[in-house]
């Protein structure tokens, strides 16, 4: 089968890899996060800040900010948002896309993994540098690369079932969507802290080395619970693909 999300740039696919806007979205992003740390970084010597008692804010900060931009690029990526400029002109309703036609464990599902740890990649040296500033230990750091890419690609999947059930042009849909997103990043805050993935890093940041009992059990709490979540937005994806593959060969019959 050909990928043709790494390749066309048309409106059939939801978010071609290597279009301009999908190139620029990443780097944005690091930009926005790089600019936000110069913002805050410590007003002492590196040396004397790495040494002194005070809390390693900056691990917080990078990967928190990191979350919530990928997060939502994710999530826009879902519902084919981030589509060539001239998209919602050119075409008044929805076209169908490679996602919709191809059967999803072997199409969309794969974009949604190789796209969600390119983002990743992309954004790793700005996340090497505030793990590196804050002292944190390499098994916190990886802990927190899962939180991020487990989040993003939460949000990518819950995206793109706003656009199977509403479409890209949908109004609905993109309510839906931001609502699921704001829900999941800062409504678990509320009545379920250890699924919330900002809650993690904080505690992370300000733990132990990013160790600690309480992490620990709040750490297997969040990948149990946000991995069941996938799990059930994979199956449901899947289910809705493959009526749409169905309802595609009727037609043609």
């Amino acid at each position: 089968m050909k990928y043709y999300f790494l390749t066309d740039e048309s409106e059939r696919s939801l978010a071609p890899f290597f279009s301009k806007i999908m190139v620029a979205a990443p780097f944005f992003c690091v930009l926005t996060v790089s600019g936000f740390i110069l913002l805050l970084w410590p007003r002492q010597s590196l040396y004397s800040y790495i040494g002194s008692n005070s809390a390693p804010i900056l691990f917080f900060l990078g990967f928190g900010a990191t979350h919530l931009l990928l997060a939502y690029v994710s999530l826009c990526c879902g519902r084919g948002e981030l589509s060539l400029k001239n998209y919602y002109s050119r075409y008044g309703s929805d076209v169908s896309t490679y996602e919709k036609e191809f059967d999803f464990m072997r199409y969309g599902l794969v974009a949604a993994l190789i796209h969600t740890l390119i983002l990743i990649l992309v954004c790793l040296p700005v996340l090497i540098l505030c793990a590196a500033v804050s002292c944190m230990s390499l098994i916190g750091f990886i802990k927190a690369l899962f939180i991020v890419y487990t989040a993003s690609l939460f949000c990518r999947l819950a995206g793109f079932l706003c656009y199977l059930f509403w479409g890209r042009l949908s109004a609905l849909g993109y309510v839906a969507a931001r609502l699921v997103m704001i829900a999941f990043v800062f409504g678990t805050y509320a009545f379920a802290r250890n699924i919330n993935p900002l809650h993690i890093l904080y505690t992370m940041n300000t733990g132990p080395g990013g160790m600690g009992a309480y992490l620990d059990h709040a750490y297997g709490i969040y990948m149990v619970s946000v991995g069941l979540a996938i799990i059930f937005l994979v199956g449901t994806n899947h289910i809705l693909v493959g009526r749409s593959i169905d309802q595609e060969k009727r037609c043609e019959r």
